[in-house]
């Protein structure tokens, strides 16, 4: 380790191995790096004059595993002769027992001989048992998105890629195995009772399961369509008075599972409970009133043994049931967690105002009590089998990532 970086006491800070993306700006719409926990790998993606690189490296050691060819994403598309600002991101996707490492990035293709350019978000899927120092892509898809359709995001849907973007025009799913795309038109409908009860207007796709995608009705309720439906699976606490049991909102979901709220019974804190994908089962919840909590820019996790779900200021244990609320009061700061190791040791950042920087904590979820770390030291933003990743301040542009070793 070059640089030594002050952590938590559950890691080491002169044991691991660290790597600049100086390319990265500070608005960047991709996120340059993800982690395959099963095989143990973090991916970077690396730039190389107009090109990028993705490498898989052991999450331990730093070592590479396989590394791709270089990549020219598509060319940006142009507003007024300006270039909109969006970068090429990685994502893990686990599909059918598989991890699957997906580089994507949107813009418009060449176009060719009989096709006019049009806008896509291209992604190139790689399995991570892949292996070469230069290797090709099991599959590369091009996914039409309308044209000025906004930033586009690419994320792990649960049963394959998700491609998705601000207008919400459409989600398309990717099968990671074959390549093949499906597409899920925004007035797919929700279906019964839901509809019967409540207008079914539009839809947006929040995950995948083995028997659909789970869809959010936009004004209230979700689920698979003829599998389940929210109305029919109410967190205790809740009210179901008139149609409020058809009302629940689905903000995101995070690796199989979805985060949704509801109203309370006592229209005190909202209920704020977390449902299985495949079967809407709630399988925690707790009461809480945080600010808004959109998809994209909510940090967001899950531990290991899949034991402990982290959002924003939330954490919930998915085997007690139990929620944590930390959204702040008159006396407290608001607390965003991000990451949580298997025992329920979770770290984040409560944030700062006008006269307060942001302060990085602790917090125990087996108590829901959070301490915060020693000054200066940094928490994790992703917690891995053998290390911890953390970002410290890089010296100069883009972003550096170092890789500590647990204690």
């Amino acid at each position: 380790m070059k640089l030594k970086v002050p952590v938590p006491q559950a890691f080491d800070s002169t044991e691991g191995w660290q790597e600049a993306l100086p390319w990265v700006p500070e608005d960047a719409t991709g996120r340059p790096y993800a982690a395959a926990s099963g095989a143990g790998v973090v991916a970077l993606l690396k730039k190389q004059g107009s090109s990028y690189i993705l490498e898989a490296r052991d999450e331990a050691t730093g070592a590479l595993r396989f590394g791709s060819k270089p990549w020219h994403p598509p060319k940006p598309q142009e507003i007024t002769g300006k270039a909109v600002v969006e970068t090429p991101g990685v994502e893990t996707v686990r599909q059918d027992g598989r991890e699957y490492l997906a580089v994507w990035a949107q813009g418009t293709d060449s176009g060719d001989a009989l096709s006019k350019p049009q806008q896509v978000v291209e992604v190139d899927i790689y399995p991570v048992d892949t292996s070469g120092a230069s290797a090709s892509p099991a599959h590369v898809v091009q996914v039409p998105v309308d044209t000025y359709s906004g930033v586009a995001r690419a994320r792990d849907g649960g049963a394959g890629l998700l491609v998705s973007t601000d207008s919400g025009d459409e989600s398309v799913s990717v099968d990671m195995r074959t390549g093949h795309l499906k597409h899920y038109p925004n007035t797919t409908k929700l279906g019964e009772p839901t509809c019967g009860a409540i207008a079914c207007v539009t839809s947006e796709v929040k995950a995948l399961t083995a028997r659909g995608p789970v869809l959010a009705n936009s004004v209230g309720g979700f689920g698979v369509p003829g599998v389940w439906n929210s109305s029919r699976v109410v967190p205790h606490g809740a009210s179901t008075h008139d149609y409020e049991q058809y009302k629940s909102t689905a903000h995101f979901a995070v690796s199989g599972h979805l985060v949704a709220s509801w109203t309370a019974a006592d229209n005190g804190d909202d209920i704020w409970a977390v449902h299985n994908a495949e079967t809407g089962r709630v399988e925690a919840s707790t009461r809480c009133s945080p600010s808004d909590l959109s998809e994209g820019d909510t940090p967001s996790a899950l531990s290991l043994n899949g034991r402990y779900l982290l959002a924003g200021p939330l954490a919930f244990d998915l085997t007690s049931g139990k929620g944590y609320c930390f959204a702040g009061s008159k006396a407290s700061r608001q607390i965003l967690l991000l990451s949580a190791d298997d025992d329920g040791q979770a770290y984040g950042v409560a944030q700062g105002d006008d006269t307060a920087a942001g302060a990085p904590v602790a917090v125990s979820l087996s108590t829901g009590h959070p301490k915060p770390l020693a000054h200066g030291a940094q928490p994790p933003f992703l917690s891995l089998r053998t290390v911890g990743a953390f970002s410290p301040p890089a010296d100069g542009p883009g972003v550096l990532f170092a890789f500590l070793r647990r204690q």
